[in-house]
Parts: C-alpha cells; structure tokens; sequence
C-alpha cells in the first residue's frame, strides 16, 4: 500500500470512530506513521482529504451492488449492506457522521456527504425503473426508507438489520403495483 492510501484509511478510520472535527491532522500523521509534510503533498487540504475519503467509502460500498437492470438488484444492495456492517461495524453511516458535522459549516463537504445517500436512492429508482416501469417512485421512496433505516437499526440490533430491511424490499416489491 502506498502513503496515500495509508492516509486516506487512517483518516477513514479515525473520522468513523472520533468524528471529523475532534481528529486532528497531527493525529492522522501519527497514526499513518508520515509526517505533516507528506500529507500535505497528497492532500493540499484538510477538505481535498475528506472529500477523497468520502469519495472512496462511497465507492466501496457501491463496487459489490449489480447493474441496476439486474433482476436481483436490489437484494445484492441490501446484502453487501449487511456484508458492509460485518466487516466495518455498525457505529452508525459515515455519511450521516460527515454531514451532521459540516451541514452549516462547509457547505461543500455537507453536499458531498449527501451525494452518498442521493446515489443510493438514484440506484434504487433505476432499479425499480427497470423491474416495475417508469411510475415506481413510491415503491422506491420506501425500499430508500428501508436502506437507510437499517443503518440505524444496525447499531441496536447489528447487522442483521439489513437483511430483515432487505426482506421487507422484497415483499414491498412483490406488492409494488399497490403502492
């Protein structure tokens, strides 16, 4: 691995688990082992930093999901959730973390980590776009209510909190032509 991506984790790390704000900088070169010199060569800024490790969670988290025309789309989305929450914990959605920390104050990082849950809802009406037709909006309202209310419920109930959300996704789409 490289110092840039030994950064970037470190800083993903810590931001998940001390916040955004109450990590300093001096914390995150200390826990990659480079100095603030060298952070600063990779990251000109504290915010070029958030905006790549948001960028780069966000694009982890959608590499497992299935083309939105695939049949099980929306059942992958929901079990690489639960597959996510097994392996990074359930403390909580990073994006939820990211903007509750910068809505008001940068208006930029707040819009980028919105972007996450703005992509998980675009992915969900394609999804039902292709699986129910063009009218599915209601349908896929709910199934994004699921997806993000098992994030929380994770944190009560672990991670199994995404395989019941993404059963109810199932039975909601098999009614879908009610909603």
């Amino acid at each position: 691995m490289n110092k840039r991506q030994d950064i970037m984790q470190t800083a993903e790390r810590l931001f998940y688990n001390n916040g955004f704000h109450a990590t300093s900088t001096d914390r995150i070169c200390n826990d990659a082992g480079v100095s603030t010199r060298t952070l600063y060569r990779y990251f000109p800024t504290r915010e070029v930093l958030t905006v790549c490790v948001l960028e780069a969670r966000k694009k982890r988290f959608f590499a497992p999901r299935h083309p939105s025309h695939h049949p099980q789309a929306i059942a992958k989305l929901f079990s690489a959730m639960e597959e996510w929450m097994q392996q990074h914990g359930t403390g909580g959605c990073f994006f939820v973390k990211a903007w509750g920390e910068y809505a008001g104050r940068d208006l930029m990082l707040a819009a980028q980590a919105l972007d996450y849950r703005y992509a998980a809802r675009d992915y969900i009406v394609s999804c039902l776009r292709h699986s129910h037709g063009a009218d599915s909006a209601a349908l896929a309202n709910a199934i994004w209510m699921l997806f993000e209310g098992a994030t929380t419920a994770a944190m009560i109930i672990g991670p199994a909190a995404a395989a019941s959300a993404g059963d109810a996704a199932q039975q909601l789409m098999k009614a879908g032509a009610s909603l």
